[in-house]
């Protein structure tokens, strides 16, 4: 599946990437961990060590969401300082207030705690009409800084080279196409020899694109630090 998602959807892989590193260093006993905008909370396999808790803003078919709430309003069922670890991923962008988002980031997690974020840079309008923003790398940087987190790691998901091979290999489906579709079906399996030579070309031709100020996506390891007296 995560070889499918590399030649056929680079975009999705290089976030499951980023959450299976995240596994792998911070994955222990011991720790809990606060999955955001979980829904059915896709990355909840990767962890094995760890406790493992969700939220969302309602309710999920199959009930396992863990703490129902508006980040936006603060989510007053979760204690402060009751976990190790959040994880946040595509949800920022979602949001009307990410500056109440952080601070509630801030309140939850235990002294050093860890976030681990991603969203969107370069990406369509989707979820309608519940989204907001777009960030940059200084915007990111900026709500962290401002809320009380240091940045740990920071990192563009692919360049330009990756956002051009996105917007060439979607065009169809952008103009001619309704998703979900059978010619939308049939368009993924007839074209897919074209699609998986544009994602690999990009991904190889992105190690030319140094500063990668166009990317589709940033992936973020804030770290919470100690407010000044």
């Amino acid at each position: 599946m995560l070889l499918i998602k590399f030649l056929m959807m680079n975009f999705y892989y290089q976030i499951e990437k980023f959450v299976m590193g995240v596994v792998e260093k911070y994955d222990k006993k011991g720790k809990k961990l606060l999955d955001i905008g979980a829904e059915r909370s896709p990355y909840k396999k990767y962890f094995k060590k760890l406790k493992y808790y969700s939220q969302d803003i309602k309710q999920n078919k199959v009930k396992t969401v863990d703490y129902v709430g508006d980040l936006n309003k603060g989510l007053k069922n979760i204690k402060s300082e009751s976990f190790d670890y959040i994880l946040c991923t595509q949800v920022l962008e979602h949001l009307q207030k990410p500056d109440k988002a952080f601070k509630e980031f801030y309140r939850i997690l235990r002294s050093n705690g860890k976030l681990f974020l991603t969203t969107n840079f370069f990406y369509q309008i989707h979820m309608i009409p519940n989204d907001y923003y777009r960030f940059t790398e200084h915007g990111l940087r900026y709500l962290g800084r401002e809320n009380g987190f240091k940045i740990k790691h920071l990192r563009s998901q692919g360049g330009v080279f990756q956002v051009l091979s996105y917007v060439l290999s979607t065009l169809p489906i952008r103009l001619f196409l309704k998703e979900g579709s059978v010619l939308y079906k049939l368009y993924l399996i007839m074209f897919s020899p074209v699609i998986i030579g544009l994602n690999l070309s990009a991904y190889v031709l992105d190690f030319l694109d140094r500063k990668r100020e166009m990317t589709i996506n940033y992936e973020v390891i804030y770290e919470k630090a100690s407010r000044k007296k």
